[in-house]
């Protein structure tokens, strides 16, 4: 057996269409309200070949939402241009925007508190 990829990452939120909203405003992404699989209603967006879902918590069987060890990472544009974004927006920064020797990384939470960054990376992880 071979793993092929990570194609997917989905987080549980109490509000998923809030949520979603959060990260179409921060990251200027535009999610598609999603219904299939006798799953409850919930939202999705594809970033490249990885799908980014939010789920409320009874489609993924768990109980509750909230900080967790994962951490998502966001590779954008403009790391100035995001942070001020999120700072407008009242998001609560973990770390200030650094140089982690592949790039600089602000790390921030959602509303529902899931960790994330956001990430200008200065090389291609691809070549």
């Amino acid at each position: 057996m071979k793993t092929k990829s990570i194609c997917g990452v989905i987080l549980a939120s109490r509000d998923p269409k809030a949520l979603a909203g959060f990260y179409s405003k921060a990251l200027g992404l535009t999610f598609e309200r999603e219904e299939h699989g006798g799953l409850d209603v919930h939202f999705g967006v594809d970033i490249g070949e990885i799908h980014f879902g939010i789920h409320p918590p009874k489609n993924l069987g768990r109980p509750e939402v909230g900080r967790s060890s994962t951490s998502i990472a966001f590779n954008v544009d403009s790391l100035a241009t995001v942070a001020a974004t999120l700072n407008e927006m009242g998001a609560v920064q973990i770390t200030e925007p650094h140089d982690e020797g592949f790039g600089m990384v602000a790390s921030y939470e959602d509303p529902e508190g899931n960790p994330f960054e956001v990430v200008e990376l200065s090389y291609d992880f691809g070549s």
